[in-house]
């Protein structure tokens, strides 16, 4: 089986106001420190395994890789290719902030072999980009676009979120009917999450800014699967749409519960069997490698219940759905008709669909699917 490589760059110039992510700020002497341990960890990892991993997807998250020298980049990229089998055709993604890529960075990172980029454009309205943090203006994002065509990028993903503050219908419509004159190949749609303490939920709390409310966010998420779809992006995730041939097989992985190695602070990894995590602390992370030690801060064996769990909560969040009578055949397991009934009794509510063999979330459904899966666990 394939597996997947994901590089966490946890440096960014400034935390957005919406951020729940672990960041560091960018200093040099730090950068060239992290660089080196991501390349210590990957040949420790490579060591320790007794057979070579193949690998066909790899991608780099943050945080803000594009912040990183593309020598960087590339000598990680290197160290993969010396330490695993990357197949053919390898799908190889990095995330970019808009006003972070020039014309000589662009460039570098076709000849490193990198061959997807995810732009997180989040909005093409200056003023909502202001209020979320954001330090790209909607102009930078389109320059950013046009730099990575000319470098021969065509496989372009866009970040885009909805529900922020001064959001409207047509904010929200304006936004996306920039796509087409982008000519992008996916699609990204997230819902701004102020569940977690950070600077822009505090504003929400305390009433000096204002989000739209659920039933409102629910209608624009609701246009956005059809105006994506009559510009032939074609929904394969709660968040993902693509054109044909342009699914992101790298985040497929996840949601199939396929082997994907993390590399890098705080990244997360699944090989098939458990689960395990690195530190959160820099500098623990950098100590570790330092005493050529694995930096995973714990471990845990995801099986039986659990594993069953994960299938129905990661799959039915695929357009595709999970196909019922495999899941049977595969976990044999007692729970199933419990759960069984309790799709069944959402059927008849119009949140999930049975279609031949397969049990999929609908659109009503996937606009509750947290409630829906909270009933799994």
């Amino acid at each position: 089986m394939a597996y997947g490589i994901y590089i966490h760059t946890p440096f960014c110039l400034q935390n957005c106001k919406y951020c729940h992510f672990i960041t560091v700020p960018l200093h040099q002497d730090k950068i060239e420190k992290y660089q080196a341990a991501v390349v210590k960890e990957i040949d420790l990892y490579a060591a320790s395994e007794t057979d070579i991993v193949s690998v066909d997807s790899i991608y780099f998250g943050g945080g803000t890789p594009s912040l990183l020298p593309a020598e960087y980049i590339e000598t990680i990229l290197n160290t993969c290719r010396e330490s695993f089998h990357i197949s053919p055709g390898c799908e190889i993604s990095i995330e970019v902030n808009p006003g972070t890529i020039k014309d000589g960075k662009s460039h570098s990172y076709k000849k490193a072999g990198i061959n997807r980029i995810s732009v997180g454009a989040q909005s093409f309205n200056d003023l909502e980009l202001k209020t979320i943090g954001r330090l790209h203006t909607a102009g930078e994002i389109s320059e950013s676009v046009r730099i990575l065509r000319e470098s021969g990028f065509t496989n372009i993903n866009m970040d885009l979120l909805l529900g922020l503050p001064f959001q409207s219908a047509q904010t929200w419509r304006n936004t996306l009917n920039v796509l087409p004159n982008l000519d992008i190949s996916h699609v990204s749609v997230y819902m701004l999450d102020l569940d977690e303490p950070c600077p822009l939920s505090k504003s929400v709390s305390d009433g000096s800014l204002a989000v739209a409310d659920d039933d409102s966010i629910a209608d624009l998420y609701l246009d956005a699967i059809d105006v994506l779809d009559s510009f032939g992006f074609q929904q394969y995730e709660i968040s993902n749409f693509a054109r044909p041939g342009c699914v992101c097989r790298h985040n497929l992985k996840y949601w199939l519960r396929k082997p994907v190695i993390g590399f890098g602070l705080a990244s997360h990894s699944f090989d098939g069997h458990s689960r395990y995590a690195n530190f959160l602390d820099m500098e623990e992370y950098l100590l570790s490698l330092e005493k050529s030690q694995l930096p995973v801060l714990w471990r845990k064996a995801v099986k039986g219940k659990e594993a069953l769990e994960e299938t129905l909560i990661l799959g039915l969040r695929l357009n595709q759905g999970i196909q019922w009578s495999g899941l049977k055949r595969k976990f044999r397991d007692e729970r199933l008709m419990k759960y069984e009934s309790l799709l069944h009794k959402l059927s008849s509510e119009g949140l999930v669909e049975w279609k031949e063999s397969y049990v999929r979330l609908t659109p009503s459904g996937m606009l509750l699917s947290n409630e829906i899966f909270q009933q799994f666990v």
